[in-house]
């Protein structure tokens, strides 16, 4: 027994003994089971596309979507806006045309050179008149909407500069579908309201 057992406990030191009796081959470590699932290998990272969201009917630049009851209500805005602003007048079937140009002509012996358009609106009418002859005595001219001799409203009046121009915005009080003729006259300052029967110039019916 060497001094190295002396330091073994008496109980261990058989199994001591006997364990410096096996071989090297004793010693080696045993080789591990086989696996019965291989492992698993290290896989590359997949890269993922973002998905597209499909796109929406109505989509306009800047991702506006027009919505149909937001179509409906903006259309109703702008007939709306459009009325308002008198960019439409009721033609002779009744549907809404855009703001139409009425030309007025000379009317028999009138003033040579003389002439008138007027743009209808909703409710307003620009009227804008060249060559006509300044009318003295504090008379003017006046401009009516008619069907015939008989049947006529008078709109308003206007005088002219020494250029014979003038350009004047009146209110359309009556509908062009029963008052299809515009005519300009001449009037004294006579205090009489009725049309004088001087007319200088004169449309063609406006549905005509």
């Amino acid at each position: 027994m060497t001094r190295r057992d002396d330091d073994i406990p008496a109980e261990l030191r058989d199994v001591a003994v006997q364990l410096r009796a096996l071989g090297p081959e004793e010693w080696e470590p045993a080789a591990p089971p086989p696996l019965r699932a291989p492992l698993p290998t290290q896989r590359e990272p997949v890269t993922r596309r973002p998905r597209e969201r499909p796109r929406r009917r109505g989509r306009f630049a800047g991702g506006l979507v027009l919505r149909p009851a937001v179509a409906a209500a903006a259309a109703l805005v702008l007939v709306v806006l459009g009325a308002a602003g008198g960019v439409l007048i009721a033609g002779g079937d009744g549907t809404p045309r855009a703001g139409r140009e009425v030309a007025l002509a000379v009317v028999d012996d009138g003033p040579r050179g003389a002439h008138a358009d007027a743009r209808l609106r909703t409710t307003t009418m620009r009227l804008t008149v060249s060559g006509l002859p300044r009318v003295g005595a504090g008379g003017f001219y006046e401009v009516w909407m008619m069907r015939d001799a008989k049947h006529l409203v008078a709109l308003g009046s206007f005088r002219v500069g020494a250029d014979g121009r003038a350009r004047v915005d009146l209110p359309v009080t009556a509908s062009p579908r029963r008052f299809p003729v515009l005519d300009i006259s001449r009037e004294p300052a006579d205090g009489d309201p009725a049309h004088s029967g001087h007319s200088v110039l004169r449309s063609r019916p406006i549905d005509s």
